[in-house]
């Protein structure tokens, strides 16, 4: 009779490319692992890998397996959320992805709030680039995802929805003979040493694609792969730089960073939330998706 425990063992076999490994993952002897694995071998009657030496590589009929197992367990997850909806509609956990600026700058503050309306739900956050976050909203790996628009999302498996803009703005040291300029041309921003990312965030791939249709290239002097440390090279003078509002904001009020006004061009961002298109959502994931979409909605308006 197939087993969920027996699929879990084989899924965790893939995973760690070992018996020994896998058994060590899962609290369990390597014979018993290898009677997981053999039991759903007699069940489909055929083998699930090629064992050649210490390697282990799916067979075809693994492979299927591989996908169907994944779905027959994302299904059981599925059906144990809808059983906690019945027994607590405001209790459980919802697992949150989110990309680095929107989830160290944007989201703390609205956590908070719905921790203070919502408390016997846990959260649980995990930060990390927007490319990376995507990938694991199709792997099923969160409940759902907010990220800032970057890379378009090609996958069909992903729902996306704009929820807000983040505004980028271009900041100076107070020092810097711009600051005490009322308006700056785009254009005038070409000839000005920038500080730049060095890794190509959603960020700064949303920023070179608006400023290459207004024809402006930025002349990048120091790259850092921080925002935290961009802003701090800016406050000591080292060049311009521009980053999410939320980002300096912080900076901007105590004055140890200006916000230089361009004349006409406001340069900007989508915030999307994403998720898996085949996941049910929870009572508690809807609810705070409904809380996520009016706090970005009241926050980070469109222009």
């Amino acid at each position: 009779m197939l087993s969920f425990i027996h699929l879990r063992t084989f899924l965790t076999v893939i995973k760690q490319g070992s018996f020994t490994r896998a058994a060590h993952e899962l609290s369990l002897t390597q014979p018993a692992v290898s009677g997981h694995i053999a039991a759903l071998e007699e069940e489909f009657g055929m083998p699930l890998f090629n064992r050649t030496g210490k390697k282990i590589v799916l067979t075809d009929a693994g492979s299927i397996l591989q996908k169907g197992a994944r779905d027959i367990l994302d299904r059981v997850e599925d059906l144990k959320g809808e059983l906690t909806d019945l027994k607590a509609l405001r209790g459980g956990t919802i697992r949150i992805g989110a990309s680095k600026i929107i989830g160290v700058y944007m989201l703390p503050r609205i956590l908070m709030a719905f921790r203070d309306q919502f408390p016997d739900i846990e959260l649980q956050i995990s930060i990390h680039s927007a490319h990376t976050i995507a990938g694991q909203v199709e792997d099923n790996a969160y409940d759902l995802a907010i990220v800032g628009e970057g890379d378009q999302i090609a996958s069909r498996n992903i729902g996306t929805k704009v929820i807000g803009e983040d505004r980028l703005v271009v900041i100076a040291s107070p020092n810097h003979p711009l600051a005490s300029r009322g308006m700056v041309t785009i254009e005038e921003l070409g000839s000005e040493p920038f500080i730049l990312s060095g890794r190509l965030t959603a960020s700064l791939q949303s920023l070179k694609a608006q400023l290459s249709e207004l024809g402006v290239n930025l002349k990048s002097s120091i790259e850092m792969d921080e925002a935290g440390a961009i802003k701090r090279a800016v406050e000591e003078g080292a060049g311009l730089a521009i980053l999410s509002r939320s980002v300096v904001e912080r900076e901007l009020i105590e004055g140890r960073l200006i916000e230089l006004q361009l004349d006409h061009q406001i340069l900007k961002r989508s915030i999307l939330m994403l998720w898996r298109q085949d996941r049910r959502f929870s009572k508690n994931t809807e609810a705070f998706m409904r809380f996520l979409q009016k706090a970005f909605a009241d926050t980070y308006v469109r222009n």
